[in-house]
């Protein structure tokens, strides 16, 4: 392991390259690796699964779930994971994320994140990008 390269963790701003397929090694729910950012450790529950599934990478390190669209909340919680960018949903699937960065979130960053959490509860804003 590279000692230069940054771990995951709390408050930190996490950027992943994401993949996803019906087979753990295929990529056909999307048609390139897209990036998805989120600020680590700001649920108030707690770390989500997803979370603690990244708890000890760092910047390089990859990793893959199993989904099924009835898990995604509770997998994700306040994540805002952006499942508009498959293809299509279908009864399981894989993801695959790659850590590209994780950097300190600037405060401001924090702030706008528990804001949003705030302002949406326990549920996704629905604004049609988030998970289900």
């Amino acid at each position: 392991m590279n000692e230069n390269k940054t771990k995951v963790g709390i408050l930190k701003k996490i950027t992943l390259s994401v993949t996803a397929g019906t087979e753990p090694d295929t990529a056909d729910l999307t048609p390139q690796p897209f990036e998805f950012e989120f600020i680590f450790g700001l649920g108030k529950e707690g770390l989500t699964t997803f979370e603690r599934e990244l708890s000890d990478k760092t910047e390089g390190d990859e990793f893959s779930l199993c989904l099924k669209p009835e898990t995604i909340h509770n997998i994700f919680e306040h994540i805002c994971f952006p499942l508009n960018r498959l293809s299509r949903l279908p009864a399981s699937f894989f993801l695959r994320a790659r850590v590209v960065r994780a950097v300190p979130a600037e405060s401001k960053d924090v702030i706008k994140g528990l804001a949003a959490l705030a302002s949406c509860g326990d549920h996704c804003c629905g604004d049609g990008r988030c998970h289900l």
